[in-house]
């Protein structure tokens, strides 16, 4: 389009950052394996403010977020709740702050996570300006892999939308990439954001002063190119380095950079919507918990030191388990709609299928992301429970949840994403 940046159509923008260093010796959330806590910080986390208008969108660099904790932040910022969506990264080398999931949580992390949203929901507020807005996406960036299905190629684009001042100086950014910020292994004990804090490094430093945001997309089934289950085990993890994660990092960001943006032009206005629906969960397992629990219990006995650390967890959640258990949940499924573009955010890890499912079906550029709004567990569409595996019939046990999803869950999500970019458009 050739209409000059005098004319573009502006929203008010501000973006924040508040940094979060939990001590060594902090738990670390994302695998179950893992036996030993944190040693230090190599990168702070963060947490990560874009006020849109009357919108906001919060990332914290965390595997995931209860719902609850994600109610009670929204409803302490100066934003209409439901005009309010918080995600997760989803790195691998954060603190564990889910209560009842992924291993538990430690009261003061969360907390200073609270604390350090409404920190930065109420400073991006007040840094708010005219912006212009720009979108654009490119394939090729080759880092994505199907981890559950190595021999089918994927080749998901990487999505930027970045908020610009009169004089084009970049205030924002939002990039989207659908793979697990998991190249750091279970061997790693060192806090990080994982190769996506690369990213977000390259593109400050570009503009400076700007502020990047990273979202995981819907990536449940797709990581840099190792299957899930590698992570039961503390070896094998062979390149899975933090030098592997600034590489990927500075990859996906030169991806970035190479991508063409063309303006967001939209006679309308800034909108959003959310709904709740519920979703209910099928035990897929022969064996009652009980049974189960007594079955890992003497596997423990041999088993090496990462195995044991699941099994335990996995004991831990038979003992848990109650036969006058809630077998749903209800997920929150949020969209804004930013003059045209459209933002949707899904609870959970969706499968990569999930965005193709909503985008064809959406006029116009948008991006699809979960990890928001709550994190209890894996999407996957209904053609891959016959698969089995760790998405499908393990992972429910180190999210603290009575079983898996039921099929067809992840496409009651796309039909309710799909209903509300129909009333915002």
């Amino acid at each position: 389009m050739s209409t000059s940046q005098a004319e573009q159509p502006t929203v008010r923008v501000g973006a924040a950052v508040v940094g979060i260093s939990p001590p060594a010796g902090t738990p670390l959330a994302g695998f179950a394996a893992r036996t030993e806590p944190s040693t230090g910080v190599h990168d702070p986390l963060t947490v990560r403010a874009l006020a849109v208008d009357d919108t906001c969108l919060i990332t914290v660099d965390v595997c995931g977020l209860h719902e609850d904790t994600c109610t009670r932040i929204a409803h302490a910022l100066p934003f209409v709740p439901e005009r309010v969506a918080i995600t997760a990264t989803h790195t691998h080398a954060g603190p564990c702050v889910m209560p009842g999931r992924l291993g538990g949580h430690d009261p003061a992390i969360l907390e200073e996570i609270v604390v350090a949203c409404h920190e930065a929901a109420e400073s991006a507020v007040a840094a708010q300006q005219p912006a212009t807005l720009r979108y654009g996406e490119s394939r090729g960036v080759d880092v994505a892999r199907n981890r559950r299905h190595p021999e089918r190629a994927v080749d998901p684009p990487v999505q930027v939308a970045t908020f610009s001042d009169p004089a084009g100086q970049v205030l924002a950014w939002i990039v989207l990439y659908p793979c697990h910020p998991v190249v750091l292994g279970p061997e790693n004990r060192l806090i990080s954001g994982d190769y996506p804090a690369f990213t977000r490094n390259v593109l400050e430093e570009r503009s400076p002063g700007s502020v990047a945001l990273f979202l995981p997309g819907t990536a449940g089934d797709i990581n840099s190119g190792h299957r899930a289950d590698a992570s039961y085990s503390l070896s094998g993890s062979a390149g899975r380095t933090m030098e592997q994660a600034r590489k990927i990092g500075e990859h996906v960001a030169a991806s970035v950079v190479e991508t063409p943006l063309v303006p967001v032009f939209d006679s309308g206005k800034t909108s959003a919507a959310r709904r709740t629906i519920s979703l209910a969960m099928t035990s897929r397992d022969a064996d009652s918990p009980a049974e189960l629990g007594r079955k890992w219990e003497a596997e423990a006995v041999s088993a090496d030191p990462g195995r044991r650390s699941l099994l335990n967890a996995w004991r831990q959640w038979a003992k848990d388990r109650s036969p006058e258990e809630d077998m749903s949940w209800r997920a929150p499924v949020s969209v804004f709609n930013w003059h045209g573009l459209t933002l949707v955010g899904l609870p959970g890890e969706p499968f990569l299928a999930t965005t193709e499912a909503v985008a064809s079906k959406v006029d116009g550029p948008v991006m699809v992301t979960g990890y928001t709004n709550g994190c209890p567990g894996y999407f996957p569409t209904a053609d891959e429970y016959d698969f089995g595996g760790y998405e499908v019939e393990d992972a429910h046990r180190y999210y603290g949840m009575p079983a898996p999803f039921a099929p067809g869950s992840a496409e009651a999500l796309v039909q309710a994403a799909l209903e509300l970019t129909g009333e915002l458009q």
